[in-house]
């Protein structure tokens, strides 16, 4: 798995009671992804605080079937066996951009 790259998987809510199947980002490095669980970004079909739009036009593979918004306010930790994809990819401004918000936030 490669930062940027677009994922399927089983996405806790917030309360982690329920968890439902969405797309994420995986923000973290080649490096980090590794040694560790890789650390992403929940995207969302309704705009969140702290989201960025992503599009079509933003993918280099794959495709999403609406307006989407990266939600840097939902980023987690999951353990690579869990994790379905790449199901798609980021291009590289759409992904600085994503990683911009990302450093803003902490």
């Amino acid at each position: 798995m490669k930062q940027g790259d677009l994922v399927v998987l089983a996405f806790p809510y917030a309360d982690m009671t329920h968890s439902k199947w969405r797309p994420a980002v995986v923000i973290s490095n080649e490096r980090y992804n590794a040694r560790a669980n890789v650390l992403l970004a929940g995207i969302y079909s309704k705009e969140q605080p702290f989201s960025i739009p992503i599009d079509n036009k933003d993918i280099l593979r794959g495709e999403l079937r609406k307006l989407s918004y990266v939600s840097v306010q939902n980023i987690f930790s999951a353990d690579k066996s869990v994790v379905k994809g790449p199901a798609g990819t980021l291009n590289a401004s759409k992904l600085k951009e994503v990683l911009a918000t990302v450093r803003k936030c902490f």
